[in-house]
C-alpha cells in the first residue's frame, strides 16, 4: 500500500512538474517573457536528467580547445553546494584548470554571463544551461547518458528527467555520452535520431586518462580498491575503475557534491585498510575531500573526454559556428 501512495504522489508530482514547465515554455514561445543576450557567444553544455551524463568533462573540453584556437573562453556554472570555503566543486576544478579570471560562478548564470562578456572573454561556455531559459544562448549542446538515454521516460520526481523529451527539439547537438571502450555508437546514435532529428548528432567516451595518488606512496597496476563517489553518477565511476585494471573490492555512495568531513573521510579510509585496498576517489571527490582526514593511499582517477563519432563537427559548430 505504501509504495502505491509513493507512487501516486510521484506522479501527481511529475504532472505539476510538467504543468509548470509547459507554462514557462508558452511564455517564452508567446514573447511575453525574453531570453537575454550577453556581449559575446554563448554555448551551453547541457543535459535531461539529473544524474552524471559528463557535462563538466566536455566543458572542459571545450574550454581548453578553445584556448588552444586563441580564443579567449569563460565557463558559467552555478554555485551550487558550496563547501567550507564558499565555493563548489565544479567552480573549484575549472578554476585549477582554466585560472581564476576565466570562471564566473554564483545564483544566477544570465548575471555570470554577463560579467564574463563584460570582462572580454568569448566563447562563455555554460555548465548545465539547457534549463535557464532566461540567458539567450548560441548554441544548446545536449548531453545523453548512453546506458539511461530517456531518464527513464518520466520527469522528476517520478522519473530523473529535468525537462520532457520534446526539448531536444531546442538543441543544436545531441552528444551520446558515456559509451563503453569499443561499443559500436551507431545503435545509440539511431536512437538519439529519433528523439532529435533536427540536431547533429555525436557520441563519446569518458577515456581513463591516469591515477595519481593524493598523498604518499604509489598505486600499482591492478591494485586493489574501495571505490568513494559523491557524484551523479557513481555506477559509471566503478566501471572507469574496472576499466583502470582495478580490482574494486566495494563502494561507498554518497549523495551528489556532498562535501566529506573529517570524520566520514576517516571512517571510509578505515574501511578501506580493513580491505587492504586503496581509497580511490574521481577528480571532483578529491575537491570535497578533507586535508585534515589523512591523504595517504588515497587514489585520484582522471579521465578524459573521448570521442568516438562526430565530435569535430560537434567542435566546430559550437565554437565557431561552422556546420550550424
Amino acid at each position: 500500500m505504501g509504495s502505491v501512495v509513493t507512487g501516486a504522489v510521484a506522479s501527481l508530482g511529475a504532472g505539476l512538474y510538467g504543468a509548470a514547465w509547459e507554462l514557462r515554455r508558452r511564455a517564452y514561445a508567446s514573447g511575453w517573457l525574453r531570453p537575454r543576450r550577453v556581449g559575446a557567444r554563448v554555448v551551453s553544455v547541457g543535459n535531461l536528467t539529473v544524474g552524471g551524463t559528463g557535462k563538466t568533462t566536455f566543458t572542459l573540453r571545450l574550454a581548453r580547445l578553445a584556448l588552444e584556437r586563441g580564443l579567449a573562453p569563460a565557463v558559467v556554472c552555478r554555485r551550487y553546494h558550496p563547501g567550507p570555503g564558499g565555493r563548489g566543486d565544479e567552480e573549484l576544478m575549472y578554476r585549477a584548470a582554466l585560472g581564476e579570471g576565466r570562471v564566473f560562478a554564483g545564483s544566477s548564470k544570465l548575471a555570470s554571463a554577463a560579467a564574463a562578456a563584460r570582462a572580454g572573454l568569448d566563447p562563455v561556455i555554460v555548465d548545465d544551461g539547457l534549463s535557464h531559459w532566461p540567458l539567450a544562448r548560441d548554441v544548446d549542446v545536449v548531453l545523453l547518458d548512453a546506458h539511461d538515454l530517456t531518464g527513464g521516460g518520466r520527469l522528476l520526481p517520478a522519473g530523473r528527467l529535468r525537462e520532457p523529451l520534446c526539448a531536444l527539439q531546442r538543441a543544436r547537438a545531441v552528444v551520446v555520452s558515456r559509451l563503453k571502450a569499443g561499443e559500436d555508437p551507431a545503435p545509440w546514435l539511431e536512437r538519439a535520431r529519433a528523439l532529435a532529428p533536427g540536431a547533429m548528432l555525436a557520441a563519446a567516451r569518458h577515456r581513463v586518462k591516469g591515477v595519481r595518488p593524493l598523498g604518499n606512496g604509489e598505486v600499482a597496476p591492478g591494485a586493489r580498491v574501495r571505490v568513494v563517489s559523491a557524484t551523479g553518477n557513481p555506477a559509471a565511476v566503478e566501471a572507469s575503475a574496472r576499466e583502470a585494471g582495478f580490482e574494486v573490492t566495494s563502494a561507498s555512495r554518497w549523495r551528489d557534491h556532498h562535501w566529506f568531513t573529517p570524520g566520514e573521510a576517516q571512517r571510509e579510509l578505515a574501511r578501506a585498510a580493513g580491505e587492504g585496498s586503496w581509497l580511490l576517489l574521481t577528480a571532483k571527490d578529491a575537491v570535497r575531500w578533507p586535508e585534515s582526514a589523512g591523504r595517504d593511499r588515497v587514489a585520484v582517477l582522471e579521465v578524459e573526454w573521448e570521442w568516438v563519432a562526430g565530435g569535430g563537427a560537434v567542435e566546430r559548430m559550437a565554437l565557431e559556428g561552422q556546420g550550424a
